[in-house]
């Protein structure tokens, strides 16, 4: 189910896309802001599968709103919402990398129609996911005797570090630390399996700082010690 942020300070209207979107079209779950003040809050939280936002609202009005999301995401499409005297105002919106806009009052026909693009054309863009996300596996299979965080596989493929920890969920159905813990006790096992290294040496190769904490992490996980992984083999 895909998550769509809708951020419009009209209930009525905010009220109606939700009804459209969950009842109508069904597959969509809607979390509603009333303003960009709080939109941008939730974006910082949780990234959304689709963001739809007023133009104008009171407070923080729809292209700052706009430009303060593109700079925690890029990869977040947007559609614009706009009255017919926000002409201009919405072409604007478009090229600054909006991916859509509708006139008010939405029409449930156009919205589909224009979900059905958005969601076609980010499955086309499928492969750059899938680039960025090999060039992160293999990232993390080069470091994996030192430290790894979301922050330096950020800088190194220049992504949000937040977009990247949702990487891991859609695309392995885990989070970043399962995957770095799993990573780390397979090294760990090979080395122990195929060397006869100490088990401190094994722990410092396989990104643990403290033995005593990778054997804590290796009987939890495995079920046995690494002596005892060791001498099974």
């Amino acid at each position: 189910m895909k998550q769509v942020l809708v951020v419009e300070d009209e209930i009525i209207i905010r009220q109606g896309l939700k009804v459209l979107l969950e009842d109508v079209l069904g597959g969509f779950q809607v979390v509603e802001a009333k303003s960009g003040e709080e939109g941008l809050f939730y974006v910082r939280v949780e990234l959304p599968d689709l963001i739809i936002t007023d133009i104008r609202m009171g407070g923080m009005d729809g292209l700052t709103f706009i430009s303060k999301v593109k700079q925690i995401s890029t990869h977040i499409p947007i559609i614009i919402l706009s009255g017919y005297s926000d002409f201009e105002y919405a072409r604007t919106a478009l090229r600054h990398g909006i991916s859509e806009y509708l006139l008010k009052p939405v029409n449930r026909t156009e919205l589909s129609e224009v979900i059905s693009r958005i969601f076609g054309s980010t499955e086309i863009n499928n492969t750059d996911t899938t680039r960025h996300f090999q060039k992160i596996l293999q990232y993390i299979q080069d470091n994996l005797s030192k430290e790894i965080t979301l922050k330096h596989i950020a800088e190194y493929v220049d992504l949000h570090p937040q977009y990247i920890g949702q990487l891991f969920k859609s695309e392995l159905d885990q989070s970043f630390t399962e995957y770095i813990t799993g990573q780390r006790l397979e090294r760990a096992k090979e080395l122990l399996r195929q060397t006869q290294l100490k088990v401190y040496e094994v722990a410092h190769l396989s990104g643990y700082k403290s033995p005593k904490h990778f054997m804590t992490v290796f009987k939890q996980e495995v079920g046995k010690t690494p002596i005892q992984y060791r001498n099974f083999f």
